[in-house]
């Protein structure tokens, strides 16, 4: 492997020498492992996955409705129902 050059604030230096020197490491060991403490964001994210693995580990009581599926479109039908209701019931009050 070839040796760079990196240049550092000479505070950040002394840092990593008195960590390097307290360990009983060189540098470029201690650097070394604190970059591999370092794990990078993923660069491919699965918006479906990660958002599924946030809600299961959310704090939420989730319903668990087996016909959730057959009965979403009743549910739906009712809810544009209410807001329709709801829109007509405010464009009354407004006239």
């Amino acid at each position: 492997m070839t040796d760079r050059t990196i240049s550092l604030r000479a505070d950040l230096v002394d840092q990593l020498e008195s960590l390097a020197q307290t360990e009983g490491k060189t540098v470029n060991e201690v650097f070394g492992e604190l970059l591999e403490r370092y794990t990078p964001p993923p660069t491919n994210i699965n918006l479906a996955l990660a958002l599924a693995e946030a809600m299961e580990n959310a704090p939420i009581d989730w319903r668990d409705e087996p016909d959730a599926s057959e009965r979403s479109r009743e549910h739906f039908e009712r809810y544009l129902t209410e807001k329709w209701q709801h829109t007509q019931n405010s464009n009354a009050d407004n006239t």
